[in-house]
């Protein structure tokens, strides 16, 4: 399927499988708004120097294509690359978008076949919020993958999506993370992972700066967390380790 003056849809069953689309006619249109807010919020949350002559990016869960589709115009000045688990997803992006981008499957734990340091920028928007017995192991995955100081945003959800999704009123002091539908196939989205703020920076932040970006429209209504890679060794272990919480009264 093709709009002119824009790069190829992929069918609707791929399209379908990483966003709830609308049925009818604005089924694609609504696809193409998803992943047009998902890059408009990545180039805004990078740094104001931010460049992309000679940058590695990687988007990590890409589907089809959906976000990537937007960053065709800087495939010119950078290498853009895609992964995902699905590989009919990858396989249509091989036959339709690549060149310029470059597409591969990947397995469902890491790691992915790059070398270490490889990418200055990867991104995972819609990823994190379903990854629940490999989170930690994907995410020092992606501080694998990243240069020294290179930048890793990924969304989340958590409290301002757990009562809209579920229904139930959010504890954000008392989560920490919490994970719903753990037998859920992919196929039918996986898993529902939900973090508080502070379990994000505590965690998260062991092995990156974390900066919360709170959502709106434009972030597809999930907080993202704008990470920048630190100098550190950690094990998932590590990383998830829960160490006691310090309150302080007045």
């Amino acid at each position: 399927m093709r709009q002119e003056g824009k790069p190829p849809f992929p069918p609707l069953d791929l399209a379908n499988r990483v966003s709830s689309l609308p049925d009818g006619p604005d089924a694609m249109n609504h696809y193409e708004w998803l992943g047009l807010m998902a890059s408009q919020s990545i180039n805004a949350a990078l740094p104001d120097d931010w460049t992309w002559e000679g940058k590695r990016l990687l988007d990590f869960g890409c589907g089809a294509g959906r976000t990537l589709r937007h960053f065709l115009d800087v495939s010119g000045k950078a290498e853009v690359w895609g992964c995902d688990i699905d590989a009919p997803s990858i396989e249509w992006m091989q036959e339709n978008l690549c060149p310029p981008l470059n597409a591969v499957t990947c397995r469902e734990e890491p790691p992915l076949e790059f070398e270490s340091g490889s990418f200055d920028l990867i991104w995972a928007v819609s990823v994190f919020t379903h990854l629940a017995e490999t989170s930690a192991e994907w995410m020092l995955e992606m501080h694998r993958l990243l240069k020294p100081e290179g930048i890793l945003i990924a969304s989340f959800m958590g409290r301002l999506t757990h009562e809209p999704l579920t229904g139930q009123p959010w504890d954000e002091s008392g989560t920490g993370i919490k994970v719903i539908g753990l037998d859920n196939p992919w196929d039918l989205g996986g898993p529902s992972v939900f973090m508080s703020d502070w379990w994000v920076r505590e965690h998260w932040g062991r092995a990156f700066e974390v900066e919360i970006i709170d959502a709106g429209v434009e972030t597809l209504n999930q907080s993202w967390a704008v990470m920048r890679r630190k100098p550190v060794d950690l094990t998932a272990g590590e990383l998830f380790e829960e160490k006691p919480r310090r309150w302080w009264r007045r």
